[in-house]
């Protein structure tokens, strides 16, 4: 009984341990090269916030940001939700008023019923809202296509609808950069040849186990089911070596009461270099 006393108790503060872990903000950086742009082009991607406070004003979330100077701010959707009031994305979206901003929806921002809404307040505040449209942005003399679909839970074909329209708006010259909500749908996304994919949704598998390779990916993400293959990090698609997914983990701190184990929230930071 001693022995299984211990054992519970070492599982216990493990997980603990765990859990204290997965409340810590981290920065997470990728590289990718292109022969479409020069020098370099640094993008912060926030996914999954659902509307959780990183203290007063956000200050820790915001420091987070200015500390590594992005050139552009991509929203992957999910920032807001649907039980948490949106106060804490307001003050968010209202401290990164002086950086150009780009935001597509999750399924929880529909899930409220409020998403007419939440895009007017985005746009309110300085986020240019993506609804199956492509922008053309100039970054220190390189022109990027900036295009985003709403979320897959518009209906498959409307989905399709604004996939499609993004490719058509993309000029091809360009280095072409896709916002959208979910990974699991990179069947599509890699048909229409965007150089880069920025996603979220997974939250990071919600569970990792750390120093298990097999786990790297978490142990479960919604729509990809156990062992995900797409929960986290980023991914060589397509027949180019050139185009990339990056997934980010997430900002949320729990999932329904669910904590995050041994799984960190993450800003994601992507530098683009060209050259």
């Amino acid at each position: 009984m001693k022995t299984i006393k211990n054992i519970l108790l070492f599982l216990m503060g493990w997980a603990m341990m765990g859990i204290i872990r997965g409340r810590e903000l981290s920065v997470v950086r990728y590289k990718i090269h292109t022969g479409k742009t020069n020098g370099k082009i640094r993008l912060v991607l926030l996914s999954d916030l659902h509307s959780n406070s990183y203290g007063r004003g956000q200050k820790k979330l915001i420091r987070a940001i200015e500390a590594v100077n992005p050139d552009l701010i991509l929203m992957a959707g999910d920032i807001a939700d649907h039980i948490i009031p949106h106060a804490n994305t307001k003050i968010l979206l209202r401290k990164l008023g002086d950086y150009p901003c780009f935001y597509v929806s999750g399924n929880h921002e529909f899930k409220s019923g409020e998403v007419r809404e939440i895009k007017h307040f985005f746009r309110e505040l300085g986020a240019d809202v993506l609804e199956g449209e492509c922008r053309k942005v100039n970054v220190r003399g390189n022109k990027i296509n900036i295009c985003g679909v709403d979320d897959a839970v518009i209906g498959a074909e409307k989905f399709k609808k604004q996939l499609l329209n993004c490719a058509r708006e993309a000029d091809s010259r360009n280095y072409t950069i896709l916002l959208t909500h979910r990974p699991e749908k990179i069947n599509l996304y890699e048909k229409l040849n965007f150089n880069l994919i920025l996603t979220g949704h997974t939250h990071g598998g919600q569970i990792r186990l750390p120093h298990v390779p097999s786990a790297a990916n978490g142990i479960y993400a919604v729509h990809q089911g156990f062992k995900p293959k797409y929960a986290g990090g980023i991914y060589n698609i397509g027949e180019s070596f050139d185009n990339y997914m990056v997934v980010s983990r997430g900002l949320s701190k729990s999932t329904r009461g669910i904590p995050r184990i041994f799984n960190r929230p993450e800003l994601v930071v992507i530098d683009v270099c060209g050259g």
